[in-house]
């Protein structure tokens, strides 16, 4: 078989998933990114959750040491800030669905700047309507979410509590070389 036809029938098979994932990606996404200009106008916001706000310091004490405890603070902070680095990977996307995602992404990024170029010094109306001092606030509630769920998993590790009050038990070591066995009269010095 010719490699042009059997790239014809690649394109075939991914083309058609590929449209059906940037379409229903873009469909989705396409409200935020066109009112990106309100966000910037600090008229529409993201409001740090809750369980975010109230944490003061990632290192303040427990009110209760048990693993019980630990597991469920690190599943409500889990689900607001995503899997911690030490979470069984997710499987890859397909082709089409990495095609896809990546259309949508430049076609929302793309309305996204576009809304947001006819505002004039933006970096300067983002300053004057409080847009950036919000973000910035936001970012460093999720910063010390973080530093909270990882402090509690170090609590629990000593504690020997069980995942997901303590990091998964091979996350992130890595394997030791291969030793080199030599098998020769002479022998390296």
């Amino acid at each position: 078989m010719k490699l042009s036809r059997k790239l014809g029938i690649i394109a075939v098979l991914v083309v058609p998933a590929a449209c059906t994932t940037a379409v229903s990606k873009t469909q989705a996404g396409l409200g935020d990114a066109a009112m990106a200009p309100l966000t910037d106008l600090n008229l529409r916001r993201t409001e740090v959750p809750a369980l975010l706000e109230a944490i003061r310091s990632p290192y303040e004490p427990l009110p209760a040491v048990s693993c019980q405890a630990i597991a469920a603070t690190v599943t409500e902070l889990t689900i607001i800030l995503g899997p911690d680095s030490d979470a069984t990977p997710q499987p890859e996307a397909s082709l089409a669905e990495q095609a896809g995602s990546g259309a949508a992404d430049i076609t929302l990024n793309t309305v996204s700047s576009t809304m947001t170029d006819f505002i004039p010094f933006r970096s300067i109306v983002r300053e004057a309507s409080g847009a950036s001092a919000h973000a910035r606030k936001l970012r460093a509630a999720y910063e010390r979410g973080l530093a909270r769920r990882s402090y509690l998993k170090g609590v629990g590790a000593q504690l020997g509590c069980a995942p997901p009050a303590a990091p998964e038990p091979n996350a992130g070591i890595a394997k030791p070389p291969p030793k080199i066995e030599y098998r020769s009269n002479i022998q390296p010095d």
